[in-house]
């Protein structure tokens, strides 16, 4: 498994905190080329980070003869997307945390980590082959970082009561 460099796309604000950490999202590719099964970390956040949201988008599809299956996300979280074979693993095809059980339809809320966790990619099953058709994922992880730092009163208005 091989992931590509990533780029960061910050929201620009009008403070220091609002320009350097708030809603950050990395985007990086994984090539599912020889992976073996198991869980791979791909990215490790700290905690107090506030995770918003991922999806992943399939720019190469897995083989259809390929009887692996992968999920990406954080492991033992609601913020895991279902587990993807070669018939939804098309070109194209979105790979997201599965939607909410209610009837708003909306995708779950956001995952804020008390401890450090990776962002990872599992493959069960069975291995996935090198060569064409082994699958490639462009992901996008939207979060917040965690601020160790106290807010100032220069850089933020004090409201009293």
């Amino acid at each position: 498994m091989f992931v590509t460099p990533n780029k960061y796309y910050p929201v620009q604000g009008t403070n220091k905190f609002e320009t350097v950490s708030f809603p950050i999202t990395k985007a990086f590719r994984v090539n599912l080329a020889g992976s073996t099964v198991g869980s791979n970390s791909l990215f490790l956040l700290p905690p107090g980070t506030m995770v918003l949201g991922f999806y992943g988008k399939m720019v190469e599809a897995l083989a259809s003869s390929s009887v692996a299956t992968f999920q990406i996300g954080f492991t033992g979280t609601q913020m895991l997307s279902d587990a993807t074979g070669s018939t939804t693993a098309s070109l194209g095809a979105i790979i997201a945390p599965p939607k909410s059980t209610d009837s708003s339809n909306v995708h779950i809320e956001t995952y804020i980590l008390t401890a450090q966790d990776s962002f990872d990619c599992i493959i069960a099953t069975d291995p996935i082959s090198t060569g064409s058709g082994a699958g490639k994922i462009d992901i996008f992880l939207t979060y917040v970082p965690y601020i160790a730092e106290a807010l100032t009163t220069s850089e933020f208005p004090v409201y009293s009561f």
